[in-house]
């Protein structure tokens, strides 16, 4: 008899494996179907989640709008309308115009107050003392960003418009919305009183440059005179012997009276002292920036767009840290495009901050704003021909000239502060508070409103990194709200202990631009949705979701339910410019 093959070679010409490879192949079948069922468990969990926050949002969807008007035609004809409110707006300025705009919505009488002839604040082109904008400034916020959205800027701008067309845009705005009649020009308020008895206040006001005073009773005060009121200019020893020009960029209009001279510009600021650096570097003999530490040097544009669109609408407050992506996303770019052009701002002699600085910040963005300076053209290439020299921190002053920390001296005709403006919320233009105690002196809870007096508030006392003009408008409708009593602020005590720790350490009244208008969201109540709600949002209202994540995140329309329609940016004026 033929004796029969082994198992395993019958195994393995009838196609079949050994029990070793067959265990193998069934444990990876299994771990397959774990990673699948894992998959699905997270799929359904997911539509799940869904479902259960659709119906949710449909159970606290608004009344049909039959019932609204139902409701609002219900009128007590016993008891008589309440009177208008009368809120007084002192500052002509970007705050001051929408602080009016936002509180005529909300139906208030306004009396708005401005020192000087012309509405417009600092973008008002002014040749002599009482101007602050050089003829070559231009926003350092893309237009998108900085506009007010009720009034859209052209289309036919660039992405960063010249303070002759922001001063054009601020014209047109109170043209359209008639804001011009609200106000008394070249008129200035000396102080607020607070009267207990009546709870209202009391302002005395004169025209500028005249001893009598007049008075008036209004509900409430809204101070909109912002922060550039008073420069900030440091003193060093020797200061008083130089026999150069000392001034500030407040004072600065132009290139032309520097031709031929040696000036130090000192401070690399948001963004002021680059741009002062780069103007005078094409008429002065040579100019100097002084810088005590280092700074992060980020162009207007990276990748071919403003640099802060990148990661700037509001899908990206979903993606998990997705601030991490912007810095990295920032840096390659920053990277690529020194790399491709003059080389690394370091190596042309720019520093940056040292890595012991940076990992101090630990990576926050409010905290590495403090390090960056915007640049209006290209520093890096205006130091590396030689137009602008880098220069350290300053020791002391000399009759002719000054001494650098690293020994240096440097002849010079002139120095110019870039060293920004006082920011203690003691630049009030008036005195403030109860009558008798008034003072110029003041803290401020979240930087807006009075802790302890009622009905008093203050726009943009706050020092954005980003667009001024979005914080402004997003904390006018805070106050209109309030001063409308729709909207109730937390208990005295919470305002009053909040106020004096910001007033101990001024820091805290810096801020991201996104972040303060994403807080003025939250203090009005509207706080954007969180992940589960938006799962539900998507569902039911898809379209105005939609729209809501492809805003800015600046936008002041807070809610899913204020994107209904397609935001407009139909320009409502015809531009010059």
């Amino acid at each position: 008899k033929t004796q029969a093959p082994p198992v395993c070679a019958r195994a393995g010409r009838l196609g079949c494996r050994p029990p070793s490879s067959l265990l193998a192949a069934c444990v990876s079948a299994l771990a397959m179907d774990i990673e699948t069922w894992v998959l699905l468990g997270a799929a359904a969990l997911l539509v799940f989640l869904t479902l259960v926050s659709a119906l949710v949002e449909l159970c606290r969807r608004d009344p049909p709008a039959a019932a609204k008007l139902s409701a609002a035609a219900q009128v007590d004809e016993e008891r008589p309308a309440a009177p208008r409110k009368v809120v007084a707006v002192i500052g002509g300025g970007v705050s001051g115009l929408a602080c009016c705009k936002r509180l005529l919505d909300e139906g208030m009488e306004v009396v708005a107050f401005e020192r000087s002839d012309k509405l417009g604040g600092v973008w008002v082109w002014r040749p002599g003392p009482e101007g602050k904008t050089y003829a070559s400034l231009r926003a350092n916020v893309h237009k998108e960003r900085l506009q007010l959205e009720c009034f859209p800027m052209p289309k036919s701008w660039a992405r960063y418009p010249s303070h002759w067309q922001l001063q054009e845009y601020l014209e047109a705005f109170v043209k359209h919305f008639a804001l011009a009649r609200l106000y008394r020009t070249c008129t200035e308020v000396t102080s607020c009183s607070y009267d207990e008895a009546s709870g209202g206040w009391t302002l005395r006001y004169r025209g500028v440059g005249a001893e009598e005073e007049r008075s008036m009773q209004v509900d409430a005060v809204a101070m909109c005179v912002g922060q550039a009121c008073e420069p900030f200019a440091p003193t060093y020893p020797g200061q008083e012997t130089f026999r150069g020009r000392i001034m500030h960029t407040a004072e600065y209009r132009g290139q032309t009276e520097f031709h031929g001279k040696r000036v130090l510009v000192v401070g690399a600021g948001a963004a002021s002292g680059t741009d002062v650096a780069q103007d005078l570097s094409f008429g002065a003999q040579q100019v100097f920036l002084s810088v005590r530490k280092g700074v992060i040097l980020l162009p207007r544009f990276l990748g071919g767009k403003p640099n802060a669109e990148w990661f700037e609408r509001n899908f990206w407050n979903y993606v998990p840290l997705a601030w991490v992506f912007r810095l990295i996303a920032l840096s390659v770019s920053m990277m690529m495009s020194e790399t491709f052009s003059t080389g690394s701002a370091e190596k042309n002699g720019i520093k940056g901050p040292s890595i012991m600085d940076t990992l101090r910040t630990h990576l926050d963005e409010r905290r590495l704003s403090d390090m960056t300076t915007t640049d209006c053209c290209n520093l890096t290439q205006r130091v590396a021909m030689g137009a602008v020299r880098m220069k350290g921190a300053i020791e002391r002053f000399e009759e002719t000239g000054v001494r650098f920390q690293d020994g240096s001296f440097q002849e010079l005709d002139a120095v110019i502060w870039a060293t920004g403006f006082k920011r203690d919320s003691a630049g009030l233009c008036c005195r403030v508070g109860r009558e008798g105690e008034e003072c110029k002196s003041l803290r401020l809870w979240r930087m807006v409103w009075h802790p302890s007096l009622p009905n008093f508030a203050c726009c943009l006392q706050t020092h954005p990194y980003g667009s001024h003009w979005a914080v402004a408008d997003a904390e006018a409708r805070w106050i209109a709200t309030v001063f409308a009593g729709r909207v109730a602020l937390p208990p005295v005590e919470r305002r009053e202990k909040a106020a004096a720790e910001v007033a101990e350490h001024q820091s805290q009244d810096t801020c991201l631009d996104t972040t303060e208008v994403a807080a003025v969201a939250r203090d009005l109540g509207l706080a954007r949705p969180g992940y589960f709600r938006l799962l539900g949002l998507l569902v039911v209202k898809p379209r105005r979701t939609y729209r809501f994540l492809k805003q800015l995140k600046t936008s002041r329309r807070f809610t899913v339910d204020e994107c209904e329609t397609p935001f407009d940016d139909t320009c409502l004026y015809q531009t010059r410019l």
